[in-house]
């Protein structure tokens, strides 16, 4: 039963720092409002209030009505009627002269000023703050000349000793709000980051088998045309139709195998590493659009291991998405894929001529071409993409070799190093 009640109040303080935007732990109000309490006691005590029965009693409702209304009714008090109870008490206790000689020579009273004006600081800022500790420094300056008070500089310390460590949690309560903020951006931008990854892997891979299946299609097509214009027998025709319908079937299931994979990749993680093409399945990339019936020229040169796997990727998956789009803009013109690779350098250059197709990609604000850009920019590589006199050119350049890191990114100037871990598997 205790327990459950401690729970239950320790929820409610929680709750109640949580409504004002306070971030401090349960126990760091409570110790401030037990402190004023204890303090108040031994002020009562000191003016022999505590048996028998004074008015003076009174002055522990009124320290207490505050924390009791905002944690046991949930009710929010401005900070002018949050300490006004505990203003009211010190007050009222000033104004009778304690017994010194029963707790010692200091009144204990003026000590819950300073947790007052330490408790108004640290939650509801520095100006507030000063104007509690204004008016307790009033409050004491009266009774100095009033009723009398003892050791007026000790009081006088212990209220700006309040207000600076008042104004400690409060700048250490900021620090927290901002560092919460800045680790609450990070969070969103490397979920936008990776959300962006893993919609140019999905998109690289639709546009891609789609583009394949289409020139698989339109094969059939042209074949069964044929047909009709008695250009070839119907027999020939169904079989060429045939044999292009079945590449297309195979490239789509391809495709539904190869998201599906990312997919559970993405979401549970493989039960083993899956490798990932590189820049020495850009030709088998080439053979595959070629059979497909676009026409396409590739020329390799150097040797393609001294790439990083990361840059592999990258370049194929560059060569891949122009291909696509070479297939979407102009199915019925050649292409010319060339990839370069020299001393700490590399260079890939995908090329079509324009034809019909001239001005409706020239915005270059695709996603397709936002996908080539943001790949480029990880490589450290530079990307152009445009009409390049009577052709359509995309040329990518790294010039220099490039260190591969964990994450996949790469940092261009650098080689790999020996030993270096492979990041070209998904794990």
């Amino acid at each position: 039963m205790t327990a459950r009640f401690l729970r239950a109040a320790r929820q409610r303080i929680e709750d109640s720092c949580l409504a004002r935007g306070i971030l401090y732990p349960w126990w760091v109000p409570v110790i401030g409002h037990l402190a004023q309490v204890a303090c108040l006691v031994l002020a009562l005590g000191q003016r022999d209030a505590l048996w028998p029965l004074d008015p003076l009693l009174l002055t522990v409702p009124l320290v207490l009505a505050a924390p009791v209304a905002q944690v046991g009714y949930r009710m929010m008090l401005p900070w002018w009627l949050d300490g006004l109870g505990a203003l009211v008490a010190v007050g009222w206790l000033l104004s009778v002269v304690p017994t010194y000689d029963t707790f010692g020579p200091v009144d204990a009273a003026p000590a819950v000023l300073a947790f007052v004006v330490a408790e108004a600081t640290a939650r509801d800022g520095l100006r507030p703050g000063m104007i509690v500790a204004a008016i307790s420094y009033a409050m004491l300056g009266v009774a100095a000349i009033g009723p009398g008070i003892i050791a007026f500089p000790v009081y006088a310390i212990e209220l700006e000793v309040g207000f600076v460590v008042g104004a400690m949690l409060l700048w250490q309560m900021r620090a927290l709000l901002a560092e919460r903020g800045l680790r609450e951006s990070a969070w969103e931008q490397a979920t936008t980051a990776e959300r962006e990854r893993i919609a140019r892997e999905i998109h690289d891979l639709v546009a891609h088998s789609l583009s394949v299946t289409l020139l698989h299609i339109t094969g059939a097509r042209h074949a069964l045309g044929d047909v009709a214009s008695g250009a070839v027998s119907a027999d020939d025709a169904v079989s060429e139709a045939d044999a292009a319908l079945a590449d297309a079937e195979q490239v789509g299931r391809r495709a539904m195998a190869d998201i599906r994979r990312t997919v559970s990749a993405m979401a549970d993680g493989p039960s083993s590493p899956q490798s990932l093409p590189g820049a020495s399945d850009i030709a088998a990339l080439v053979r595959e659009v070629d059979q497909a019936g676009l026409r396409v020229d590739y020329d390799e040169r150097g040797d393609l291991t001294q790439l990083a796997d990361a840059t592999g990727l990258g370049l194929y998956r560059i060569a891949q998405e122009s291909l696509a789009n070479v297939a979407k803009h102009a199915p019925g013109s050649t292409a010319q894929v060339s990839l370069s690779v020299g001393r700490g350098s590399a260079r890939l250059l995908v090329r079509n001529p324009l034809g019909a197709a001239r001005g409706k990609r020239a915005d270059g604000q695709g996603s397709g071409l936002a996908g080539m850009h943001a790949r480029a920019a990880q490589l450290g590589a530079t990307l152009r993409a445009g009409e390049d006199g009577e052709e359509w050119l995309v040329d990518v350049r790294l010039g220099q070799r490039s260190l591969e890191l964990p994450c996949g990114h790469t940092i261009p100037g650098l080689g790999r190093l020996p030993g270096a871990a492979a990041s070209g598997a998904v794990s």
